[in-house]
């Protein structure tokens, strides 16, 4: 049995994140994680903070943070994938954006104010999955049209947040969505919280997304 996490945050990247990519790599690694998913937070205010350069240069920021644990994980045995998580600029809901690449990553410039259902249909048309994250957290956050996400991460382990788990199953359930499970790591106290369980090894995003959406899962948390 092989155990992926989805859903972390690198201090490279993500201002919230207190732990390195090297490092966070290293901590799943003793903690008997195979796969990872490197998702920093994609918001207007992350690539505002960087300044005045051209966006494609904000874009090889961003995945810096990745490319360090990429690294790492190659001579650790650690499987290091590239996701995001993605906000618009006018609300509170995340998604978590899997099978995605550099090239993908920067033509989203033009999303933050665009609605879900365009941000969703781009995605398709490129192989993306859209997968919802912790959707009632903190009970200010709300699940989306079901039409315009591919899962729900129905269970989120943060241990700094409300995440109203039973409420995202029930959603899930009620429109028959896929579910996922994420530590949401930024520190210590959250690594190897959550995250899923395959009975094959998690090397592409294709694995994680198959994974997934066939209802294969064995969810951690």
């Amino acid at each position: 049995m092989y155990k992926t996490e989805p859903h972390l945050h690198v201090s490279e990247v993500s201002p919230c994140g207190k732990i390195g990519a090297a490092e966070m790599v290293k901590l799943y690694s003793e903690a008997g994680y195979k796969t990872v998913f490197i998702s920093d937070h994609f918001t207007p205010n992350i690539f505002d903070k960087m300044g005045e350069m051209p966006w494609e240069e904000k874009i090889a920021r961003f995945i810096s943070g990745y490319e360090i644990a990429k690294e790492a994980g190659d001579k650790l045995g650690v499987n290091v994938l590239l996701s995001a998580e993605f906000q618009f600029s006018y609300s509170q809901d995340h998604f978590l954006l899997y099978g995605i690449d550099r090239s993908f990553l920067e033509k989203l410039e033009v999303f933050f104010d665009r609605s879900i259902e365009e941000l969703y249909n781009f995605a398709k048309e490129n192989g993306v999955t859209v997968v919802q994250a912790h959707p009632y957290r903190d009970g200010v956050r709300v699940p989306v049209d079901a039409a315009y996400i591919d899962a729900v991460e129905a269970v989120n382990v943060n241990p700094r947040h409300e995440n109203y788990t039973e409420k995202a199953i029930a959603f899930a359930k009620e429109h028959s969505l896929p579910m996922t499970s994420g530590s949401d790591a930024h520190r210590y106290e959250d690594v190897a919280r959550g995250g899923v369980i395959s009975e094959y090894e998690i090397k592409t995003a294709s694995d994680y997304v198959d994974l997934i959406l066939g209802n294969k899962a064995e969810l951690i948390g």
